[in-house]
């Protein structure tokens, strides 16, 4: 059965640095996981090197190849039925269309999630990202970032064959929970979830202090 990988998480949360070690090897070595955030990036600095001084005329034509180039990737890997995995942002029901579709198609669907304890956090990596030379989101992004992807999760993890909810706040990450067509094979107690995890994700948290409960009785 082929598979889908998708990477998304709070901006700043290492999607791209660290999300990739929550892949299997076997997709990882078969290419770079797509990374539009990054592609969008590259595609303004070489759209302003070639001459095009408007930054809105450079912004709007690398979004319109970033679109392009996503759509024809996932229509590659659906023709071939071949493995797919990429990283982003689902913060509306639109987003949620693509991972319908894979699994429409037979596909496996995996969802690795990356969490920070608040957007100010966000805000930080983001500006640290910055100087570093990646790219810059402001804060009304991130903010819409931090809670939509959190909402669209709680309304939708059970789509997924498997999800992993992973705290990136500090150097050393947790593996919150894990969870195989909704229901959970890992995870830790409710007493450990972070308050980000309880106040925005409260039908998975529900379920872990069911579980709780249960094993304590």
């Amino acid at each position: 059965m082929p598979e889908l990988h998708i990477i998304t998480g709070s901006n700043g949360a290492g999607k791209s640095s660290v999300g990739p070690d929550y892949i299997p090897l076997h997709i990882r070595q078969q290419g770079p996981i797509f990374d539009g955030d990054k592609l969008f990036t590259e595609k303004i600095n070489e759209y302003w090197r070639s001459g095009i001084k408007s930054p809105k005329e450079c912004k709007k034509l690398a979004w319109t190849f970033v679109e392009e180039t996503f759509d024809a990737k996932v229509e590659m890997a659906l023709a071939t039925n071949t493995d797919f995995a990429y990283e982003g942002h689902f913060t509306n029901e639109a987003t949620w269309d693509i991972p319908r579709k894979f699994r429409a198609a037979g596909y496996s669907i995996h969802l690795t999630f990356l969490g920070l304890r608040d957007t100010k956090l966000s805000e930080i990596r983001v500006v640290d990202r910055t100087q570093e030379g990646g790219h810059y989101v402001d804060p009304i992004t991130v903010a819409d970032n931090f809670y939509g992807n959190l909402e669209k999760l709680n309304q939708h993890y059970g789509m997924f064959h498997l999800v992993q909810i992973i705290d990136t706040s500090e150097t050393e990450h947790r593996v919150l929970t894990v969870l195989n067509e909704g229901e959970l094979i890992l995870f830790v107690s409710y007493a450990e979830l972070p308050e980000w995890f309880i106040a925005n994700l409260p039908v998975i948290a529900h379920k872990i202090e069911l579980l709780d409960a249960d094993i304590s009785s």
